[in-house]
């Protein structure tokens, strides 16, 4: 139980490894992690006092609002026990050191805070900007706020699904619920709920948004099942926490065979489905906070659809925004990722006015982003894509994009990725597996016109140009704007003997990319592009591209 401080001081050690005594220098054991950086904290702000907002965006800005504020509670519930009495304080708005009872000790050697580690975003940039701040030469920082809200991911709960027409003991429908609490658990873009925590609120009839307040989340997803006979019908709705509008929802019908791999096909198909929706729920909420407030999280997340666009233009406002997010937080894997994505698609679409240079900035942004993706999938491919796009190293594509789909089963641009690596490799069977496998994960891709382009690039190993044409011109027709990709027509109508149709493809490209020349041609494409080959820039200068 804590003591009453009398005359006593807390002393906290900022400089080297951080510590904290009292009295006559008897060390404080029992403190948390977070504890310790709390105390750090407060101990470095104006009369060392904090909004609670604040310090629970600073130490859990990994978790929901209402997760990180219930964290905070039992936080300061423990450090009440430790510290003397007196120490700590705090109302329903504030915490608070006492200041006649607190020194902050920066006199010793080493840097401040040496070696701490805590892996959350927001106290990680306000730990740099601290040490930023002490180097020679530099400003003394402002401690009352961070210039940017710490980056926090987005939570949900899958809740107990209703069972209709079964037996009040029949465990079907908790089967189903399991498994897709399991796989949308697996991946890293969000937080979900223990099962424990949402059976805990069976029975008392609460609406969506008392749900979401009740359990700290973001999202709920809910749902039916009913069977007659060997047929099952699961429907499945992922409703917005704050204000339970429905974000999307889907109906599943199958045949009660093997209840174990029916559980296993509707808990891919319903994660492979919630994912976008989720994510694109996620970019609009993004898109409510001006601008200049953003912080990392949603400046990538605001720099998605620009990427997916796959237009010029929209492509460099992907790269600005992730520019951006990377100012504010220089080692976020998942900017660092698609940023170098950003870049070498910029060059293998033709777009870009240095494109060696975007190459080499590609490789490095991506090797950087090995470092720091984690476990989040879509990261992870996209470093494994865009190593594919700037180099020859397939191998090291080949073990981000299957460890990512090891950890997300269900992501389409992870299959969709594949294939195109399995192909580099030489792999023609298992990479029109791929593709396959991600048209129906998602039927409505935005990749689709690329899913199509790869089937088509699988038969040119064994030589089948028509084959290959046929699904080429099937992906340009899914989508007109990738004029690029008449490059690839004008290669192929070479190989099939079609000399007018083939300079009808240049002349197209051309009026695309007016300047275009056949050095720039060579610099742009994958080192291990079908067309990146003598005959295709042969038949490129015929049509009359200049060489430089």
């Amino acid at each position: 139980m804590a003591t009453s401080t009398g005359q006593l001081h807390l002393t906290l050690i900022l400089h080297g490894v951080f510590s904290a005594h009292y009295g006559s220098g008897l060390e404080l054991v029992g403190l948390s992690r977070r504890g310790q950086a709390l105390l750090a904290f407060l101990s470095q702000q104006p009369e060392m006092r904090a909004e609670r907002a604040r310090l629970a965006d600073l130490l859990w800005s990994d978790r929901s609002e209402g997760q990180a504020r219930a964290s905070l509670r039992q936080e300061l519930s423990v450090l009440r026990r430790v510290l003397p009495e007196g120490i700590l304080d705090a109302n329903r708005q504030l915490v608070w050191l006492d200041p006649t009872a607190v020194v902050a000790d920066k006199s010793g050697s080493g840097v401040f805070l040496e070696g701490f580690d805590l892996a959350t975003e927001g106290f990680e940039d306000w730990l740099r900007e601290m040490r930023q701040a002490e180097r020679p030469g530099s400003a003394t920082p402002v401690a009352t706020a961070a210039p940017h809200r710490a980056r926090r991911l987005p939570s949900l709960a899958v809740l107990p699904f209703e069972e209709i027409g079964v037996a009040a003991t029949d465990m079907f429908a908790d089967g189903v619920v399991e498994e897709i609490t399991g796989a949308l658990g697996r991946v890293h873009e969000f937080h979900v709920i223990a099962r424990q925590s949402a059976i805990a609120i069976i029975g008392e009839h609460l609406d969506v948004p008392q749900v979401a307040e009740r359990l700290g989340v973001d999202y709920v997803v809910e749902g039916t099942v009913r069977r007659a006979d060997d047929r099952v019908r699961i429907s499945v709705q992922l409703v917005e926490g704050r204000d339970g509008r429905t974000i999307w929802t889907e109906r599943f019908d199958d045949r009660l065979d093997d209840l174990f791999a029916l559980q296993d096909r509707v808990a891919g198909q319903v994660a492979g489905q919630i994912l976008p929706s989720l994510r694109n729920a996620e970019i609009a909420r993004a898109r409510t906070t001006p601008p200049e407030s953003r912080n990392a999280y949603e400046l990538f997340l605001t720099g998605l659809p620009h990427m997916w666009a796959h237009q010029r233009k929209s492509n460099a406002r992907a790269i600005d925004l992730f520019d951006r997010a990377l100012s504010i937080a220089p080692d976020y894997g998942p900017a660092l990722a698609h940023k170098a994505w950003a870049l070498a698609q910029q060059c293998s679409y033709i777009w870009s006015d240095n494109p060696l240079t975007d190459k080499a900035e590609a490789l490095r942004l991506a090797q950087q982003a090995a470092q720091f993706v984690g476990e989040h999938a879509p990261s992870m491919v996209a470093v494994g894509a865009a190593v594919d796009l700037v180099s020859t190293d397939h191998d090291f594509s080949r073990t981000f994009i299957d460890r990512a789909l090891a950890i997300d089963p269900n992501c389409a641009w992870g299959w969709m990725r594949r294939g195109w690596n399995r192909h580099y490799l030489g792999e023609t069977e298992e990479a029109r597996l791929s593709f396959d496998h991600a048209e129906a994960l998602s039927p409505l891709d935005p990749f689709l016109f690329n899913i199509e382009f790869g089937r088509g690039v699988t038969y040119l190993h064994e030589d089948r140009f028509e084959e290959c044409l046929k699904h080429f011109k099937r992906g340009m027709a899914l989508s007109p704007g990738v004029e690029w990709a008449y490059r690839f027509i004008a290669s192929l109508n070479i190989r099939l003997g079609r000399q007018a149709d083939a300079e009808e493809a240049y002349r197209k490209l051309l009026a695309a990319y007016p300047g275009l020349t056949v050095r720039k041609l060579s610099d742009s494409l994958p080192p291990s592009a079908v067309e990146n080959r003598q005959e295709f820039y042969d038949a490129m200068r015929r049509a009359g591209l200049p060489e430089e």
